[in-house]
């Protein structure tokens, strides 16, 4: 009895705020999106491509809120209040209380770097701009995206941005081109479609996240909602429609997968089909709209804004703090706990909002909205000055999860503008009297791990040293990486730094192997090669690799350089590895035995190490991390109780000053060298 009590006052309240025709069948297709993304989120097998009901969602949220503009403009009754109204106690309530919750959580349960995080991205979505702080932490350091808290709160941001441009533009070609409002939103349509396809290849993650290559997607449901009446009744044909419509998001959900290029051309096929279904079912009772209609459907689709907000921070968390993959039970229960909450959300939160049981007057709704938002971003302020609040963790944690910064000279030597780097601003260490430098120092973001061990001993040895890297670019010559063009513009511009420099000295440093094997030995493209024409095997990248290699330090050689080549240091088998050893310290496990075997690290980096070892001779020294890094034919992850690794292959700035003494050779070379030239 409660439940239609309650359905029906919901159903009454959507009458009365929006003049529309209730559909159960939209809220069937509500389930739609929302239950592929719960099992697409939950690791569930078979469902590699829910990730498209995030753009089901926008085409039905297009649709059902133009038709709303539309009926109230049409009748002049429209108002940026009563609309902003409506949005606040559909929207905020839930999520209020949603990020407050994982505030919360957070100070119990993440590393300062990883709260530092969560209280920026709250902050950034009290101004509803959480998309453009994921796009710009999408990164090549960046953390993985299943343990932000947060990231779903990206598509909210998008579709809040589209509500604020929207209805203006509507009103303002509602009043000045009447006639061509539909054409207008067609062109619009037509730009950001083009945008997302044009973009999604070299602009990835901006495509992704960001409105104007997002806002074709919900126009899709504004032109449908825009469109004029069908005046024939073509049954038939509204059958077949909404069943192929089904069918095609079907085939998305089961057959796209983390390697779709998505959005851009991709995301056509589910916002299209979703389309279709709508329009079908508005002129028919589809077999497909029965079957959106039947209750089961109905309620998740009911719950399904709760649904959405709640279960991603719930399986972020649990991941985050699991020490162990989930088993599928594991993600099963997350799944059921998911729903849970979502009803409870929607039954306490979402409900009395809706219903007007809770702040029922448009001012007060308003008010407490922006009063909730300053508070959220006030609160996220805060943490994010405080840096995470270290001080709240066992001192261990702490010390282990300071790996996850480097320093700020590093993120700078790597992240140098190309056409910084062209013009010879490259980062200086050291000595500034010197009349030249002393050293060179060119790589990739592996040279730049090694940064605070060169700092360290320019420092010591009264050496100015010149330095700058590229995260992802081999520190060679022929042979950058296809798929990223200002690779081959670095590394020449690198050497043309060298070649004006007035050192003798350069050290190369660079992830060797992972331009040969790819990032894991399970890898069948090299990364070197990978985005070519055609990709290139392991066998052709080893040829490829050396040819390379050896032109380039046959070269410097030429150009009278003495060559230092810097080994790569242990892979370790744990991708944020100043993460695990933190959740293991705070629930007390052992942090001694993480870490590879000395047999495990000279297998992965055989190949690399027997090239480099090739070039040696006079003039080419090669550098050795290993005997520093490994004890007893153990490579540990850890050491004194500080994370010697940021991730599973870079260096914390505690294991890079660890290594000073590998490159004490080379700057007592150095200072040997000026003394007999005095």
């Amino acid at each position: 009895m409660r439940r239609s009590i309650n359905g029906r006052a919901l159903v009454w309240v959507f009458l009365r705020m929006s003049n529309l025709k209730y559909r159960r069948d939209i809220d069937g297709l509500r389930a739609v999106a929302i239950l592929p993304v719960l099992l697409f989120h939950a690791g569930i097998s078979g469902f590699s491509g829910g990730f498209v009901g995030v753009d089901i969602f926008f085409v039905i949220s297009g649709y059902l809120i133009t038709s709303i503009i539309v009926r109230e403009v049409t009748e002049g009754s429209f108002t940026y209040k009563d609309f902003w109204a409506r949005r606040a106690r559909r929207i905020l309530p839930a999520s209020v209380v949603m990020i407050i919750a994982c505030l919360a959580a957070g100070w119990f349960l993440l590393a300062p770097n990883d709260y530092y995080d969560l209280g920026r991205s709250a902050r950034e979505q009290a101004y509803f701009a959480a998309n453009f702080f994921f796009w710009k932490e999408s990164g090549y350091f960046d953390g993985p995206s299943e343990l932000k808290p947060l990231l779903h709160m990206w598509s909210l941001a998008v579709e809040e941005q589209f509500y604020v441009v929207f209805p203006l533009i509507f009103l303002l070609a509602h009043k000045f081109l009447p006639r061509f409002k539909s054409l207008l939103l067609v062109a619009i349509f037509l730009a950001s479609l083009a945008a997302s396809i044009l973009l999604i290849e070299s602009s990835p993650s901006a495509t992704f996240y960001l409105l104007h290559t997002r806002a074709w997607e919900l126009l899709i449901g504004s032109l449908l909602a825009v469109a004029p009446l069908m005046t024939k009744k073509h049954n038939v044909l509204y059958e077949l429609v909404s069943l192929i419509g089904l069918a095609v998001i079907a085939f998305c959900v089961v057959f796209y997968n983390e390697h779709t290029v998505f959005p851009g051309a991709a995301a056509l096929l589910p916002t299209l089909a979703t389309a279709a279904i709508i329009w079908a079912n508005s002129y028919h009772n589809t077999l497909a709209k029965r079957f959106l209609s039947i209750q089961p459907m109905v309620w998740f689709g009911l719950i399904s804004y709760s649904l959405y907000l709640w279960h991603w921070p719930l399986m972020a968390f649990t991941r985050y703090n699991a020490v162990e993959e989930l088993l599928l039970i594991d993600k099963l229960m997350l799944v059921i706990a998911s729903i849970a909450l979502g009803y409870l959300s929607w039954r306490f939160i979402e409900t009395p909002f809706r219903l007007r049981r809770l702040l029922a007057t448009d001012k007060k709704i308003l008010w407490a909205a922006l009063a909730a938002l300053i508070v959220i971003a006030i609160i996220g302020q805060q943490i994010r000055r405080t840096e995470g609040y270290p001080p709240r963790l066992p001192e261990n944690a702490r010390n282990y999860a300071i790996a996850a910064e480097w320093e700020k000279y590093q993120k700078k030597c790597y992240k140098l503008k190309p056409e910084q780097v062209a013009a010879g601003e490259i980062c200086r260490f050291g000595d500034e009297q010197q009349a030249k430098p002393g050293l060179f120092f060119w790589g990739d973001s592996h040279a730049a791990a090694y940064l605070p061990a060169i700092k360290s001993q320019t420092e010591q040895h009264g050496v100015l040293t010149l330095h700058a890297s590229k995260s992802g670019c081999p520190t060679l010559l022929g042979g950058e990486r296809p798929n990223d063009p200002s690779c081959a513009a670095f590394n020449k511009s690198m050497l043309k730094n060298l070649q004006n420099s007035g050192t003798n000295n350069v050290l190369l440093a660079s992830r060797w192997s992972a331009y040969v094997y790819g990032e894991y030995e399970n890898s069948n493209v090299a990364m070197l090669y990978k985005g070519n024409e055609k990709d290139k095997t392991v066998a052709e990248a080893k040829q490829l690799f050396t040819e390379h290699l050896t032109q380039l330090v046959t070269e410097l050689r030429a150009q009278g350089f003495n060559i230092w080549l810097a080994k790569q240091v242990p892979l370790q088998t744990v991708g944020e590895m100043y993460h695990e050893l933190t959740i293991r310290a705070m629930k007390n496990l052992d942090t001694t035995s993480i870490g590879v075997s000395l047999v495990q690290h000279h297998e992965r980096q055989a190949f690399a190490n027997r090239v480099l070892d090739g070039l040696a001779g006079e003039g080419v020294v090669v550098l050795d991390p290993t005997e520093l890094l490994c004890i007893d034919d153990f490579c540990p992850a850890q050491r004194n109780g500080f994370s010697m690794y940021k991730d599973d292959n870079h260096l914390s700035v505690q294991g890079a000053e660890s290594v000073q003494a590998l490159f004490e050779p080379l700057f007592q070379s150095i200072t040997k060298a000026v003394h007999n030239s005095q």
